[in-house]
């Protein structure tokens, strides 16, 4: 009988990834770019990265909550990051069939407990090598009062991490999910008067801003991707930059919304109970730079949650792709 407490086979052998380990796992990339046999350099190669971020929302059933999912990996992303997952029957579901299968094309890791773990994050296992997977808890359970979404009391919250080779490129990449606390924006883009959520919101901040620090400081580096529900609109956001929340926040590490690059979609990544559906509150974060090209980005409809997936594109671009200031991959 299958414990579904402990990793199972996955397709050849690979592992399904289930449970909170240390990071710091290693392996060899798959080959990127073949070498000429008469050069021993091989010649430089870039990437294409599409990540995905979606709350499948905790009131969808398990079978809405599997189609949505199962619809969003048909679009073509490479990593998707989600949230709202703590169903056993959705997480067990997902596992079985899209990742636990001869024939599958995906990996994942789906943390267990639930609760802490909701954020489950897949990958393409013909396109990526798992390094690594842990959670931060970076605010406790707080009491947040029953003016606003969600309960009354939070469950603590976590920055779920994974980290990736990419085949191709050789270069780290991280994600960096999260979801955090609901009802904290006013209608001008700042923080509102309930001050237990924003103060929890803060403190949710300051320790994802202290993980990708650490990153940076003690574990090698590498390309960061941050992916959650923010439920903060991007739109009031920029306009308003609040410490607190993600555009002024973000910033102070030089960290951007694909919004920001690539612009603000006519449509929204949530809709309102009356119908309005304008809301920027899904996020992929990236760090402009010579490694990392936002390219595209698109909001996915027709799912039975109230959120839309986003899905933004990014070249990845390997050693020697830049040759006196000119992209050459």
């Amino acid at each position: 009988m299958r414990n579904h407490r402990h990793p199972s086979l996955a397709r050849f052998g690979v592992p399904l990834l289930i449970g909170a380990l240390a990071l710091g796992l290693s392996s060899t990339a798959r080959a990127g770019a073949a070498a000429d046999p008469t050069d021993p350099t091989p010649a430089p190669v870039a990437s294409v990265v599409k990540i995905a971020s979606f709350n499948t929302a905790a009131l969808s059933s398990t079978r809405q909550a599997f189609r949505d999912v199962k619809a969003l990996l048909a679009e073509g992303p490479d990593i998707v990051a989600l949230q709202e997952m703590s169903s056993w029957e959705r997480r067990e579901r997902v596992r079985t069939r899209l990742l636990d299968c001869e024939t599958c094309l995906w990996d994942g890791w789906i943390p267990v407990p639930a609760v802490p773990g909701g954020q489950p994050i897949l990958w393409r296992s013909d396109k990526f090598t798992f390094l690594g997977r842990d959670w931060i808890e970076v605010a406790p359970e707080t009491y947040v009062g029953d003016r606003g979404a969600g309960p009354s009391t939070m469950h603590a919250k976590y920055v779920v991490r994974l980290r990736l080779r990419d085949n191709l490129t050789g270069r780290t990449i991280w994600i960096l999910n999260n979801h955090f606390v609901p009802t904290v924006q006013d209608s001008d883009g700042g923080r509102n008067e309930n001050r237990r959520r924003t103060r929890l919101y803060g403190q949710q901040m300051a320790g994802l801003l202290g993980v990708v620090d650490k990153i940076r400081a003690e574990e090698g580096g590498g390309l960061v991707f941050i992916t959650g529900d923010f439920n903060v609109n991007y739109r009031n956001d920029k306009v308003a930059q609040d410490p607190i929340f993600p555009y002024a926040a973000l910033g102070t590490r030089a960290y951007r919304a694909s919004y920001y690059k690539l612009g603000e979609p006519a449509t929204g990544t949530h809709e309102l109970d009356n119908g309005f559906d304008k809301r920027l509150i899904d996020y992929v974060h990236f760090k402009p730079t010579r490694r990392v090209i936002a390219m595209s980005q698109r909001i996915v409809t027709g799912m039975a949650s109230d959120h839309r997936p986003v899905i933004a594109e990014f070249k990845v671009t390997g050693k020697g792709c830049w040759v006196r200031g000119e992209l050459v991959c």
